[in-house]
């Protein structure tokens, strides 16, 4: 990544750390992101939801959110490279 766009992803996840509050971080997000990237955002947390519930195939999981395997594809190699850390604290936070 850029140097510029790394120091500015790193200031943006440092004020998202400051946000208190849900409707607050709904302010930012409205603020720095579009639609779209939040229909795309929204689609790739029910993605990788799904496959940490592991209930359902990728097919299914593809056909009932309306994407892409290969969008399925990329969620399942994303959460075999998090920490077991990670994924313990997002499979508590997804139930």
């Amino acid at each position: 990544m850029y140097d510029m766009a790394k120091s500015g992803w790193k200031e943006f996840l440092k004020l998202c750390s400051e946000i208190d509050s849900p409707e607050e971080m709904s302010q930012v997000f409205d603020l720095f992101l579009t639609i779209e990237e939040k229909e795309t955002l929204a689609k790739r947390y029910l993605i990788i939801k799904a496959l940490l519930e592991a209930k359902l195939t990728q097919r299914q999981i593809a056909d009932i959110f309306n994407v892409s395997i290969a969008q399925i594809t990329r969620g399942s190699n994303a959460t075999k490279i998090i920490s077991t850390k990670l994924k313990e604290l997002l499979k508590s936070h997804l139930q």
